[in-house]
């Protein structure tokens, strides 16, 4: 399973813990950065994925505080945002 899917999986469990991985919310989170995953099964990538998510968790609940909304909402709240806010940039895979 990789990292989008588990992401998903886990908010479902547990949205005051863990939020959806997305290119749009990432975007919006760490500007003129895109989000790639590599999809090559190995520990390295594994770990490096891991990391990545853990460390995008922390950022996404500063960006919470930092714009007075609710972490367990905020995957909804910035994917409409940068629909709207980005709406001239593609995304890969789409």
């Amino acid at each position: 399973m990789q990292l989008a899917m588990a992401s998903i999986i886990l908010r479902y469990r547990n949205p005051s813990i863990y939020q959806i991985i997305d290119q749009r919310v990432y975007r919006i989170i760490y500007e003129n950065q895109e989000l790639k995953l590599n999809t090559y099964l190995s520990e390295k990538n594994i770990n490096y994925q891991i990391d990545l998510y853990l460390q995008y968790l922390t950022d996404l609940k500063d960006v919470c505080t930092s714009l007075d909304i609710p972490f367990d909402k905020s995957d909804r709240i910035l994917f409409m945002a940068d629909r709207r806010v980005n709406k001239e940039r593609k995304l890969k895979n789409y």
